[in-house]
């Protein structure tokens, strides 16, 4: 893949999400990657949802950005999907919760959707983390997941998603 071609790539999966969130973005970075064992499953609130088998999740992207308002986004992405991409945010890391892992506790999760990419689709009050590995060198990421719980009325949804990074960060220049 050309530079010019990444990067319009990228431009364009972070662009979906970020649109909705703010106008500037301090820092982001593109990971090629492969999302293995990783899936939503959806149910009744009372269902034991270990019992059920979850619908699988792709990626061959993941975006970290950390944006000028403090806040966290971690996105999942298929580079030729036309959906925004699955997103995962926080407002703060935690180096000392995991003495192996860099935590960061959820507070929303994106959406994927194909309506208006500036208009973000999230949920708020979920439960869950992310986890880098490691003590979280940003270019050299070997590992990212996140595992997720919403309760909405009567239903309930679990994300589950395992990256494994197969290239160096690359920061995402003017984002």
């Amino acid at each position: 893949m050309t530079k010019f071609k990444l990067l319009t790539v990228v431009a364009a999966l972070v662009g979906f999400v970020v649109a909705g969130l703010t106008t500037a973005m301090a820092k982001t970075y593109f990971y090629d990657a492969l999302c293995d064992d990783s899936y939503s499953k959806q149910g009744e609130i009372e269902q034991d949802l270990t019992k059920i088998k979850g619908k699988p999740i792709s990626c061959n992207a993941v975006v970290l950005s950390f944006l000028d308002n403090g806040h966290i986004l971690l996105q999942f992405a298929e580079k030729s999907s036309h959906v925004t991409p699955l997103g995962f945010a926080g407002s703060k890391l935690d180096y000392d919760l995991n003495p192996n892992f860099v935590t960061m506790p959820l507070e929303k999760i994106y959406l994927p959707h194909s309506s208006n990419p500036s208009k973000a689709e999230f949920i708020s009050g979920v439960e869950g983390y992310c986890f880098f590995d490691g003590k979280l060198n940003i270019t050299n990421l070997n590992v990212v997941s996140c595992t997720a719980k919403i309760e909405i009325g009567t239903q309930k949804l679990i994300y589950k998603i395992h990256a494994h990074i197969t290239s160096v960060g690359k920061p995402v220049p003017g984002m």
